[in-house]
């Protein structure tokens, strides 16, 4: 070993043994609603699956974000999508994990509690989920890897043969017949040649107060009206515009690049605290205020999309377009900030070829960074929407390695079939 600065802008790392840990049919990287999803329909079709996930608990933004709210259920008049989104709820509502819009102010964001009731979409409780969603794969002999982090994809030429990991046990290799990345950015995707474009949303940080007393705050509102709307703007100004309650919103954020996610935590946790300090100390009601939770995981609406076989188009979404090879009939339509179902009525295909990916095989994607469009991405990564593909890319994933194909060769009758078997909605 040799002392001193480096002065190249590059490390040559020594060759390495690295052990195989498992050899299995299908390994989904990510633990988020369309790896659960993924991995549930793989093993469903008789396939050997683990899932890697590198934090300590399933549910990616459901559980890391609480977003609990299961949005695109339906079109708006009544409900569409089935699958695993009918399985999550038959499986919560009797322990109690199910709750549904009731009324307009019970809508929250998005709006029109009219049509996500009709639609049939739901919240779920984030613990219950966490809890439930491992025993389900646990049942389907689905074998779990958590805390452990799919760091890139073992090629052998154009082809992905598995994914190496990295955790408390070292740096292993899992070598599976088909990859699924479910990693919500198509990393190992990104790191197996694959193309993608990459624009970013805003991100949320959820953040939870209490101890504020808000009838003291009410009467110091109707008291000095002058004074109560000029701390309320200073708090709202050090918290680059929002109240510190975790409902701020942050731009410019690359959700690939670890600098900017940095950025983005310590940022918005600094906003917020200076703000709340502020508050406690000029508005009375806000003395006894504090934060008592910061979520683990911040909100993220956009990253990578994949160039797939076929990219979906907003156009697509609002024409209600049909595909051969679509893999679910979906109807919500969310092309940026509410309501859910901003066009009522919608029946569209979400095609089997836009998880495909471009000049890689032994893959499959699902989620958020299926190859769509910046608007249509929008609709895609809602939860309801990302269970579909998730389940679709499962199933693929199982038939390719039953019949010996690419998963790009998978013929589409039989995963319709397939997917059909495990009460999809294909229209």
């Amino acid at each position: 070993m040799t002392s001193g600065m480096i002065d190249t802008d590059v490390i040559q790392e020594p060759p390495r043994t690295t052990p195989v840990a498992d050899r299995v049919d299908v390994v989904v990287a990510g633990g988020g609603p369309a790896g659960i999803a993924a991995a549930l329909a793989a093993a469903r079709e008789g396939a050997r699956t683990v899932l890697v996930e590198r934090y300590g608990y399933l549910g990616g933004m459901i559980t890391g974000a609480h977003v609990v709210a299961i949005l695109g259920v339906g079109d708006g008049y009544k409900p569409l999508a089935q699958g695993f989104t009918a399985d999550l709820r038959r499986r919560l509502e009797p322990l109690g994990g199910i709750s549904t819009w009731r009324d307009a102010a019970d809508a929250g964001e998005g709006g029109d509690a009219s049509s996500r009731r009709h639609s049939g979409e739901y919240r779920v409780d984030a613990e219950l989920f966490k809890w439930q969603v491992a025993q389900m794969l646990l049942e389907e002999g689905v074998t779990l890897r958590l805390h452990t982090l799919a760091c890139d994809p073992i090629m052998e030429g154009k082809r992905v043969r598995g994914v190496i990991t990295e955790s408390k046990s070292g740096r292993q290799a899992l070598l599976a017949d088909v990859t699924i990345d479910a990693s919500a950015d198509a990393d190992l995707a990104v790191r197996a040649g694959v193309g993608f474009d990459n624009a970013s949303h805003e991100v949320t940080l959820g953040i939870s107060i209490e101890g504020v007393d808000r009838a003291r705050v009410d009467a110091y509102r109707q008291a000095h009206p002058e004074a109560y709307e000029a701390v309320v703007a200073e708090a709202k100004r050090l918290n680059g515009g929002d109240m510190p309650d975790g409902k701020r919103l942050l731009r410019g954020i690359d959700v690939a690049n670890a600098e900017d996610l940095t950025r983005a935590e310590v940022q918005l946790r600094h906003e917020a605290f200076s703000a709340l300090e502020y508050l406690r100390a000029h508005l009375p009601g806000y003395e006894r205020a504090r934060v008592t939770e910061t979520l683990p995981q911040l909100g993220v609406r956009q990253g990578r999309r994949i160039h797939g076989e076929y990219t979906v188009t907003d156009e697509d979404l609002r024409a209600s377009r049909r595909f051969d090879d679509g893999i679910a009939r979906l109807g919500v339509y969310f092309p940026d900030w509410g309501p859910i179902y901003k066009i009522k009525g919608l029946a569209y295909d979400v095609p089997y070829r836009c998880m495909v990916p471009q000049g890689v095989d032994g893959l499959l994607v699902a989620g958020r960074c299926v190859a769509s469009d910046y608007v249509a991405c929008n609709t895609l990564r809602l939860i309801v929407p990302c269970f579909a593909t998730g389940q679709a890319a499962g199933a693929a994933a199982a038939v390719a390695v039953e019949v010996g194909c690419e998963p790009r060769q998978v013929r589409i009758p039989t995963l319709r079939q397939a997917l059909s078997k495990q009460g999809v909605y294909l229209g």
